[in-house]
């Protein structure tokens, strides 16, 4: 399997800010990186809940979308998927990596009835990413996205780890052959690299299939001992004290060097990271900038 050379994660949108970025409750993040092949890359995961704030974002770090050789979805929510279209489109076309979940429609409902849609938003189809010069590509095993970085697949679930818990009694559902069924969130997927010389470096949407499963699966595929980095979202919010304990206890035995916490993760539950991983945790927000190989502390603030 080949290793990629250089990571660098950039976050585009996240809920936390730097400067004069632009907040927003989506999620997006920039990988760059020499890949198997020693050729230069742009793969960018996820296209957050805020058009603007992404694109304004963008051109503050004046970022070029015409070098991005790819886009990888991490599931079908709104908050992940909302500026596909334009970041194709102004990629002048590119591979769009995601489960054939990812464009089903769900929703949260609530005392019987359908209250919020939460799926991909209307316009950011796979019909209108195909008319924008992309190409979709869903499989439900592990897909190669450039050489050396690869998506998870659709991760078993095996531990006691759920979808998502949601405030008020509510819970997801979906449409499956004309019949309304619990949303599993099946799409759920994460991508990895192995880092010559540093280590496997784990990137997550959300991890509705929980981060210890996902990263279960990464050990699995890749046959690692341990994972030398965790990026991303692992959805504490709303969460029990007791099963965000239980989580952080179970990815102690991973081995991080590098763990970055952010989106749907939640304060308290972040606060619960740097707790326990003290020397290795990382703070992140929009611009922040975590490359593959630096120690926490010499990372870019």
């Amino acid at each position: 399997m080949l290793r990629v050379r250089k990571l660098k994660v950039t976050a585009l949108g996240d809920n936390l800010v730097y400067e004069e970025g632009h907040g927003q409750s989506g999620l997006s993040l920039l990988l760059e990186l020499i890949d198997g092949k020693n050729e230069r890359r742009k793969v960018l995961f996820d296209t957050g809940d805020n058009r603007e704030a992404l694109m304004h974002n963008m051109k503050l770090l004046k970022l070029n979308l015409r070098d991005v050789d790819a886009v990888v979805l991490s599931h079908g929510h709104l908050d992940h998927t909302a500026a596909t279209v334009d970041v194709v489109g102004a990629a002048g076309g590119v591979k769009v990596y995601g489960h054939p979940h990812t464009f089903v429609r769900r929703f949260i409902k609530r005392r019987g009835k359908r209250r919020i849609n939460v799926g991909v938003p209307r316009g950011q189809g796979i019909a209108e990413i195909e008319r924008a010069g992309g190409e979709v590509l869903l499989s439900t095993g592990p897909a190669e996205v450039v050489p050396g970085l690869w998506t998870t697949g659709e991760v078993e679930r095996k531990t006691f780890e759920t979808v998502i818990d949601l405030p008020g009694g509510g819970r997801l559902v979906t449409d499956v052959d004309g019949k309304e069924v619990e949303d599993l969130v099946l799409d759920d997927l994460a991508i990895w690299a192995d880092v010559k010389g540093v280590g496997p470096f784990v990137v997550t949407g959300c991890a509705h299939a929980g981060p210890i499963n996902t990263l279960v699966q990464v050990k699995r595929l890749g046959s690692f001992e341990r994972i030398h980095g965790l990026i991303g979202g692992t959805h504490m919010l709303w969460r029990s004290d007791d099963y965000v304990r239980r989580t952080i206890s179970g990815l102690k035995r991973f081995g991080f060097a590098v763990v970055s916490p952010c989106h749907c993760t939640g304060w308290k539950a972040s606060t619960w990271f740097w707790q326990a991983f003290p020397r290795e945790f990382i703070l992140n927000y929009c611009y922040r900038v975590i490359e593959a190989g630096k120690r926490p502390e010499q990372q870019v603030w």
